[in-house]
């Protein structure tokens, strides 16, 4: 056998393993269609789905192969405007992510990814998931609603996070109580910045501000952070498809 005909045998088997390993990676889904800010949000979910071992399926609009929910772990609400993403979903698609989690599934959501998981989106009297007890609320109505932020968060301590636009939390006790859930997060005026929660058999996991955003998202808005604080976004996720 030529040196020529074991390297391209090894490379075979190399190749092969890589599919092979590929194929047994868990399925995330990151919603993929208007009211998910784009490229940033988008890219920003797919890329912490990815890094967390997850294969990444994208889903838009018109969608309608909902057996990938049975074969789905993760489901992943990027930032951008919570009311347009419900309304491209439609009331099907929403209510087969709301099964989804009801099921077992996971569920993380940034920003809009809070907003639309209450029971009414904000206070715009749509209907958002509800897959979380409570209501959300925008933390800074102005135009000036864009920053390098800190957040205190119970894993963590005090963290710098971007914001844009979104949300805080009010809940009771008893209706976190109700569903095992805890605040995760809080905005330096003590209002909810974020919370963990189970729905049903599934958990969920939601924060008001960005921890998702990448160096270079940040830098093209101004900011200068190379740390980053995906460190929170990986405990989002290992919490929201743990067993």
């Amino acid at each position: 056998m030529t040196t020529i005909s074991k390297v391209l045998i090894a490379l075979y088997f190399i190749f092969s393993s890589i599919s092979s390993l590929a194929g047994q990676r868990p399925l995330a889904l990151v919603w993929d269609g208007p009211g998910a800010c784009k490229p940033s949000c988008v890219d920003a979910s797919v890329i912490i789905a990815r890094r967390a071992g997850f294969k990444v399926q994208k889903i838009g609009p018109g969608f309608s192969d909902f057996s990938v929910f049975k074969r789905a772990k993760l489901w992943v609400q990027p930032g951008g405007k919570s009311t347009t993403a419900a309304a491209s979903m439609g009331p099907q698609m929403m209510d087969q992510i709301r099964e989804f989690v009801r099921n077992g599934g996971g569920y993380v959501g940034f920003c809009a990814g809070m907003f639309i998981s209450t029971p009414e989106i904000g206070t715009s009297r749509k209907t958002g998931f509800g897959i979380i007890p409570g209501e959300t609320e925008l933390l800074i109505k102005s135009e000036s609603d864009r920053a390098m932020m800190p957040i205190d968060t119970i894993d963590h301590g005090r963290v710098t996070m971007y914001f844009a636009g979104g949300p805080y939390m009010r809940v009771s006790d008893a209706d976190l109580k109700a569903v095992d859930g805890e605040v995760i997060a809080r905005y330096t005026d003590g209002k909810i910045a974020g919370i963990r929660a189970r729905y049903g058999k599934g958990k969920v996991a939601v924060i008001g501000a960005h921890p998702e955003a990448g160096f270079i998202w940040k830098l093209s808005r101004g900011y200068f952070d190379i740390k980053g604080e995906r460190f929170i976004v990986k405990d989002m996720v290992r919490y929201a498809t743990s067993p």
